[in-house]
């Protein structure tokens, strides 16, 4: 009788396949697909118009060995679980898969794992599904429309301005909200306004604060300066005014819900400044299992949803806790179901911590600090989901004079509920006792300035928000949209928050106008909808398609017979001739920015950068200053005669070597700026500073906060 083959799961991840084999029998082989292994050709469009839009899908370049792998553990097998992310791109993923595995491997199943715990992996295992033909089309239907775009739209911009260039579907409307706003804040006239801050004196001698809140029943702040005068004149210390409002309330504050992808890259930035893709790749960790003492397991559930909702059976686990560690007062005495938005994929839920027992301090030693801070932010809203309300107490007082009212409030906690965990306990302002129709004296008045400000500049954080809001992208792709914005160096950032830059101004200014109905933000949404119609399976991914590229095909046939008109308006001529053909100048784009060019490109192809940075030193072979370049890593030095003289070296660091006091240069590579030493061996990623260990006396460097030395901090760690 021939021996029965064991059981295989594919997953994407090697460490989420570490983690599942840690907790299953010899029965099971796991093998990963690190990512998909097929795409659309990156050399041609790949998509057949004509054919219902079919996109013909190849290998992707260098997974032909892990298909090899897999196709033959597979033929050996009895069955086989694809356990791809429980997502469009992890269905996609298992179809992909099925395609290739054929009729080489025995039954095939899919299995969904929204956590990587023993219980439910096992569970899911006992209950397999099909594929999901309508999550499939969804992401067929995605990876259609982007590439459509993404095809016909770059090479516009690669004429126009230089290649390298893209245009993608959502990514166009994220950048049309930076650079939109921007225009906002450009064109916003500030006004100056005042608000009165006054402190009061009771019959009783107890003195307490109010604001300016009313004026002649508006709520409004004083806006002239004729109107200030008026006030100075008018209220005067000593001024008695009449308490009109005084009461006294009991108001709640009931917990958020747990976090979706979105709240929780908000909250990541917030709180530790992390950019949402670092908030993702840590809770990719956290998901896919760590070694804890009792052996490898998932931390949180998946962590790209946007639903709220929580099973039953972890809401009761999570009660129960409540009462064992906090009191039976601290639990909702009912339990707290939160609402999804409608047009939430339900199929997941929220991002909450798969073992409500493991709590973050007692794991912290085994996680790093960051991967620390993020289960602790979820665990917290999690466990606080479920916690009592916090309850406080209220006063607000309302003070008026001849049709000015100013207002005072106090609020002190009652008991803490669920703030008990959250922190942010309000405490603020101070009432006396008081009644209606007392009298309160005037004792001091100010009058501060300020000035009307326009919207602020998006964050990370707060152009995700605003996707979500917009219904633009999905949980999947939030973090992605965002980072390719700051990879083709569309925008960057200043002071913390996001501005378009010089390119991204001109990318945004070709392609919004020309597309404006298709890279519109209620038209992106629209198409979000429709995806998700297609994943519901109310409609057909080809006729999605079509809608969309009826009204695209029409913009970019527009577009492409004013290419040349838009060339020359963006290639601005200069007062400067070209040295060796005298004829004009112009400011053209190119990969590391703007240059000047010669307009007799490409019979004459002179070209010199726009601002020069010099410097003091000559070139060793033709005494030429040497200037400062931008190359594909960074900034070096060159001989100000190129292209005759092509002499380059590397830029040198202000700061001796901390080692031996040496020069130290700077080389610029993919990893950052690499500072080594020419006379000793001493290289690091860190840059030295001009003081000196305490200690030893060596030279500290700068590692990322911290002044660091390499000799007695190394001892440390040993």
């Amino acid at each position: 009788m021939k021996k029965k083959g064991k059981k295989v799961i594919v997953v994407e991840s090697p460490t989420k396949s570490k983690t599942i084999k840690s907790f299953l029998g010899s029965d099971y082989v796991l093998v990963s697909s690190r990512g998909h292994i097929k795409d659309l050709p990156k050399s041609k469009l790949g998509v057949d118009v004509d054919n219902n839009f079919e996109p013909q899908y190849i290998k992707i370049r260098g997974k032909a060995k892990i298909i090899q792998q897999i196709k033959k553990v597979c033929k050996k097998s009895s069955e086989v679980y694809l356990a791809s992310d429980p997502d469009r791109e992890g269905e996609a993923i298992a179809q992909h898969l099925v395609e290739e595995l054929n009729s080489d491997s025995p039954k095939v199943m899919r299995a969904l794992f929204y956590e990587i715990t023993p219980e439910h992996v096992k569970r899911a295992l006992r209950n397999p599904v099909n594929i999901n033909k309508h999550l499939v089309d969804a992401h067929k239907a995605r990876r259609v429309l982007d590439r459509l775009v993404g095809y016909y739209t770059s090479p516009i911009l690669w004429t126009v301005l230089k290649s390298g260039l893209s245009a993608g579907r959502v990514q166009s409307v994220a950048l049309r909200l930076v650079c939109e706003r921007e225009k906002e804040i450009e064109s916003f006239v500030s006004t100056p306004y005042w608000i009165g801050e006054a402190e009061f004196e009771t019959e009783d001698n107890e003195k307490f604060s109010a604001s300016l809140w009313r004026i002649d029943g508006v709520f409004r702040k004083i806006n002239t300066q004729d109107e200030l005068e008026r006030f100075k004149n008018f209220l005067k210390k000593g001024v008695e005014f009449i308490v009109t409002s005084y009461r006294i309330t009991n108001p709640i504050r009931i917990p958020p819900p747990p976090f979706i992808t979105s709240t929780l890259q908000q909250e990541a930035s917030k709180l530790f400044k992390f950019p949402p893709g670092k908030t993702m790749r840590i809770a990719q960790s956290l998901y896919e299992g760590l070694s804890l003492p009792n052996g490898r397991i998932g931390l949180i559930t998946y962590m790209r949803t946007d639903s709220i909702r929580v099973n039953d059976r972890a809401l009761e686990e999570m009660r129960h806790f409540i009462v064992g560690k906090f009191g039976e007062e601290y639990l909702n005495k009912e339990v707290r179901k939160f609402r999804d938005r409608k047009g939430t994929q339900g199929g997941h839920e929220a991002i909450r911590p798969t073992r409500i027992d493991i709590e973050p301090d007692v794991v912290k030693r085994y996680l790093t600090n960051d991967q620390y801070r993020i289960y602790k932010i979820i665990y917290n809203r999690y466990l606080a989901s479920q916690m009592a309300p916090a309850r406080f107490r209220s006063k607000e007082a309302v003070l008026n004079f001849m049709g000015i009212d100013f207002r005072t409030e106090e609020m002190k906690p009652i008991f803490l509920g669920y703030k008990i965990i959250a922190g942010d306990v309000i405490d603020r302002g101070n009432v006396p006792k008081m009644k209606v129709g007392d009298k309160v004296k005037l004792v001091d008045i100010k009058y501060v300035e300020k000035k009307t400000e326009p919207s602020p500049r998006f964050t990370e954080a707060t152009l995700i928000k605003k996707l979500e809001e917009n219904g633009i992208g999905r949980p999947s792709t939030y973090a992605h949209i965002v980072q390719t914005l700051f990879d083709r160096n569309y925008v960057e950032k200043e002071g913390g928050r996001i501005k378009p830059t010089e390119l991204g101004q001109k990318v945004y200014d070709i392609i919004i106008p020309r597309f404006a109905n298709i890279f519109e933000v209620s038209f992106t949404a629209q198409m979000e909808k429709e995806l998700d119609n297609i994943e519901s399976g109310k409609k057909q991914w080809q006729d999605v398609v079509r809608q969309f590229y009826k009204p695209f095909v029409h913009s970019l046939n527009n577009t492409k017979k004013e290419v040349m008109k838009l060339k020359e308006s963006i290639n601005v001529k200069v007062e400067k001739k070209c040295p060796k053909c005298q004829r004009p100048l112009v400011i053209r784009w190119g990969r590391y920015g703007k240059f000047l060019a010669c307009s007799g490109f490409p019979e004459c192809k002179y070209s010199e950068n726009i601002d020069v940075e010099k410097t003091e030193k000559k070139c060793p072979k033709c005494g030429r200053p040497l200037i400062v370049r931008h190359g594909k890593y960074g900034k070096f030095l060159a001989c100000s005669g190129y292209p005759e003289c092509r002499y380059t070296e590397n830029l040198t660091h202000d700061a001796p070597c901390p080692m031996c006091g040496g020069e130290v240069i700077i080389i610029s590579t993919k990893r950052g700026c690499i500072y080594k030493c020419k006379q000793c061996d001493f290289s690091s990623f860190y840059p030295p500073l001009n003081e000196k260990c305490p200690k030893c006396g060596k030279g500290l460097l700068q590692k990322k906060n911290k002044k660091f030395c390499l000799v007695c901090d190394n001892k440390k760690k040993k």
